[in-house]
């Protein structure tokens, strides 16, 4: 009889041990995490995979967004709304240590019912991998055919010669397996104009690349804008396309007069002329400065580039430089919507094609929260020559150790840090169409 209970009492301690409580999130949760540490939960709230950290994901109830896509950024002023967003995001998360090869997790996948044990506040252990939902790739984005497709893109610090800025720990192997997964992305992408960002200035990092994607497409198809500078040890913005769909026209234009100023070359605009019929426009690609340092200095300099560039593209309009008012602005700003940068182009009046199209969506993850740092903006006779703006999420949605630097895979995902933006363009006649040189 005494056996019995003894045994009667492990059973029972267990079964308390290993119990499963089904719980929501947050809501189980709105009263604090004490009463669930050391409990095994079954969180029946469908989780949206946010962020991937080696053996850790960052999971929460819905898609995390950066504060200042939705509030005026700190480095205008301090923003209530910007506290409220960044602080509801802190309690949204759920840090999930589990057993699981985040090569294979996309951001954006999720989990339903999961089961793990409560260790700490918003902190689960799970000893085996949670199902996924939506893990698989995203199609690329539907476009009106018969139009123009722009493609903007970060190639991530493509350089065609080894050591200096960014690469002085990239092997021969890691620059061919770079070189196979843009070039293969691109040509999927299957765009008439491809305007690249943190390219090596110079000639040389462009004809590697169209080389490359002439191979993929199997007929010399693809050509380069010469920048007419000899190869440098830093980036900049270039232009590749389709020789049988377009041609670029006149000379090109910077945002900054003196050369030994590296954003003189990440500030560029190009005349392109459709060959089926003639129409033209100008294309303007920009890569602003990145957020290092303190928010004020950051975005002091990029209200900077952003002053330099709204210069350069009145003088375009105003000297008739490529004989037409049509301007396409595409590129990294490093900014995302509200910050001031942003809205200061708008003023100027440029419309956010990207918010236009998809003001929900992202082109780039940072800290488990999406956003836009990539842009699109159209001068007013350009918009109504903007069909469709979209970003195919090729890169932000993949840890890390898919690029080129970890050898993992020969796939298109995850060739750069930035997904490229697509832009469908139908041009129509323009009177200011008046520029005949060739």
């Amino acid at each position: 009889m005494k056996r019995n209970i003894l045994f009667l009492t492990l059973i029972i301690s267990v079964c308390s041990v290993w119990a499963v409580e089904k719980v929501q999130f947050p809501e189980s949760f709105a009263n604090g995490w004490e009463p669930y540490i050391g409990k095994m939960v079954q969180i029946t709230t469908p989780l949206y995979v946010c962020g991937n950290y080696y053996d850790s994901l960052i999971l929460a109830p819905e898609r995390l967004y950066v504060p200042e896509e939705r509030a005026i950024g700190l480095a205008e002023g301090d923003s209530t709304t910007y506290w409220a967003i960044q602080q509801a995001n802190r309690a949204q998360i759920i840090n999930l240590s589990c057993n699981i090869s985040n090569y294979k997790v996309r951001t954006g996948a999720i989990v339903k019912n999961l089961t793990a044990r409560v260790v700490a506040p918003n902190k689960l252990v799970t000893g085996k991998a949670p199902k996924f939902l939506k893990n698989k790739p995203e199609a690329k984005p539907q476009m009106p055919k018969g139009n123009l497709l722009v493609c903007a893109t970060n190639i991530q610090n493509y350089f065609y010669n080894l050591g200096g800025y960014a690469h002085r720990k990239t092997t021969k192997e890691q620059q061919a397996l770079q070189t196979e997964k843009i070039s293969k992305a691109l040509t999927k992408i299957n765009a008439d104009i491809y305007a690249l960002c943190e390219i090596q200035k110079g000639d040389s990092a462009a004809q590697l690349l169209v080389n490359a994607m002439n191979a993929m497409a199997k007929k010399e198809q693809y050509a380069y804008v010469s920048q007419g500078w000899s190869n440098g040890d830093t980036i900049s913005c270039g232009y590749i396309y389709r020789t049988d769909r377009v041609r670029p026209y006149g000379d090109l234009q910077y945002g900054y007069h003196d050369t030994r100023d590296h954003y003189h070359y990440r500030m560029v605009a190009c005349g392109f002329e459709e060959l089926r019929n003639g129409e033209r426009f100008v294309l303007n690609i920009n890569h602003l400065r990145s957020k290092r340092g303190t928010g004020e200095i950051s975005n002091a300099k990029r209200m900077a580039n952003v002053d330099s560039l709204l210069v350069m593209l009145n003088r375009i309009q105003e000297e008739q430089v490529f004989g037409d008012t049509d301007i396409l602005l595409v590129g990294d700003y490093n900014c995302y919507t509200q910050e001031q940068p942003i809205q200061t182009i708008i003023r100027a009046g440029y419309e956010d094609m990207v918010m236009r199209y998809d003001s929900t969506g992202y082109s780039y993850i940072y800290n488990s929260e999406a956003g836009y740092l990539d842009r699109v903006f159209a001068s007013p006779t350009m918009v109504a020559q903007i069909q469709q703006v979209s970003p195919y999420h090729l890169n932000a949605d993949y840890f890390y150790t898919r690029g080129y630097k970890r050898g993992l895979d020969k796939t298109i995902y995850r060739y750069a840090d930035h997904d490229p933006i697509l832009i469908s363009v139908r041009l129509v006649e323009d009177n200011a169409d008046n520029y005949n040189q060739q």
